[in-house]
């Protein structure tokens, strides 16, 4: 009976300090301290992630934007390049197609109006004008009007 009892009190030892242990395991899992220490700690590591990711993304964005301002900057000088050249070559379309209508009307009115200028400076001339006189009113170099009047002189 000894033997009963010696294994009864052994046995309810063991309960007892099965009962022991569960109980610190439950306390530790239902300890509110312990975890919210713990979702701190998680919540302090993904906080420190997302400023780490949140500074290298704003560091990609303005070395993109300062990549996008020189572009831009290189863009507007070709334009503004592109504008001079386009209103050069605007201007000396317009002036080379002034030119060649020009001859064209010009070669027949040129051989005329010397034929008609060298009669009216003679005809000056010969009524007592001075050179610059007939050059102011026939609209011609005072060079070009002696230069009429001698060959004149020379061919009477």
């Amino acid at each position: 009976m000894q033997l009963f009892f010696l294994l009864l009190a052994a046995l309810i030892l063991g309960w007892y300090l099965q009962y022991l242990i569960l109980k610190r395991k439950i306390e530790k899992k239902t300890d509110t301290g312990s975890h919210l220490e713990e979702v701190r700690e998680e919540v302090a590591r993904v906080i420190i992630e997302l400023n780490q990711t949140t500074e290298r993304n704003i560091a990609l964005i303005e070395d993109r934007i300062s990549c996008l301002r020189e572009l831009l900057s290189t863009a507007d000088k070709k334009i503004g390049l592109l504008k001079r050249e386009s209103e050069k070559h605007e201007v000396s379309q317009r002036v080379y197609s002034k030119l060649s209508a020009r001859p064209v009307v010009n070669a027949a009115k040129e051989e005329n109006p010397k034929k008609d200028n060298q009669k009216e400076i003679l005809r000056l001339h010969l009524s007592g004008f001075t050179p610059r006189i007939i050059a102011k009113r026939v609209g011609l170099s005072l060079g070009e009007v002696e230069l009429i009047i001698s060959l004149s002189e020379r061919k009477q």
